[in-house]
């Protein structure tokens, strides 16, 4: 693994996971009280209106300036301040210093045994199968968008804000494949700084299996390309003894590697 470009995907997705907070802060009356701190330059984003750490993640933590004490006091007060108490910390293998393990058990955090699996690859101009299937979406597809997430997830109704808000942000670049009209598999691209991060992969239930994902991975991975970019990355769930998570099987597939996994820690319930 190059450990500096670990460091730079990791900072990039920081920034493109603050971009998605700062695009929900954007809607009106910002029902959902997104925001992003910065401590000590680190970005701490959090969804205030609901207490829940897959939304509340510190991404890239300890790449760019070491863990101290005082940082990860300051990261603990953001979310006291903003009345949350589930929140996450990314470690990962260029996490600094070595031990910082024994430092988040020390302030009462503990590993909760998830582990995301962080994927990279050089794009390339792909001919893909099925990938002419896949149109670019835009803001009048925002609501559709929402929708097709929170069925894919079985997420709650006023999570709409969180899934359809990056269709207005800058940044952004959406996708996805209609069958009769309908929208029923999306993915998206946040682009700066040369990387390209994908997110909001999702695929309606009764649509999954008929390679949908792996079309919209590589036209993703193609845009990318088009636009110049020098890596394109992503994350999912990490396989396990007792399951493969096929949205890293498709991933594989489409040419990225899985150079590691990143190690969740949050506060004890």
């Amino acid at each position: 693994m190059d450990a500096g470009l670990a460091r730079e995907i990791e900072a990039h997705e920081a920034r493109a996971w603050s971009a998605c907070v700062a695009a929900t802060a954007e809607a009106e009356g910002n029902p959902l009280l997104a925001s992003v701190d910065l401590v000590a330059g680190v970005r701490v984003p959090a969804l205030g209106a609901i207490d829940d750490g897959r939304f509340n993640r510190v991404i890239g933590l300890g790449v760019d300036i070491p863990v101290t004490d005082a940082l990860l006091g300051g990261i603990a007060a953001s979310y006291a301040d903003r009345a949350q108490t589930s929140y996450v910390l990314e470690v990962s293998p260029v996490t600094e210093p070595g031990d910082v393990g024994a430092r988040l058990r020390e302030r009462g955090l503990v590993d909760t045994g998830t582990r995301q699996a962080k994927c990279w690859q050089e794009p390339a101009h792909y001919d893909e199968e099925g990938m002419e299937a896949v149109s670019v979406l835009g803001p009048d597809d925002a609501d559709e968008f929402a929708q097709v997430n929170m069925l894919a997830w079985s997420a709650p109704p006023f999570l709409a804000i969180w899934f359809g808000a990056t269709l207005y942000a800058d940044g952004f670049r959406h996708y996805g494949v209609r069958v009769e009209g309908r929208l029923v598999a999306t993915g998206a691209m946040y682009v700066s700084d040369g990387l390209a991060w994908l997110g909001f992969g999702a695929t309606l239930p009764a649509h999954r299996g008929r390679g949908m994902q792996t079309a919209l991975l590589a036209r993703r991975i193609h845009e990318a390309a088009v636009l110049g970019c020098r890596w394109v990355h992503t994350e999912t769930a990490a396989h396990t003894r007792q399951a493969q998570n096929p949205s890293l099987s498709n991933m594989l597939r489409t040419g990225f590697d899985n150079p590691y996994d990143k190690v969740w820690w949050s506060p004890a319930p």
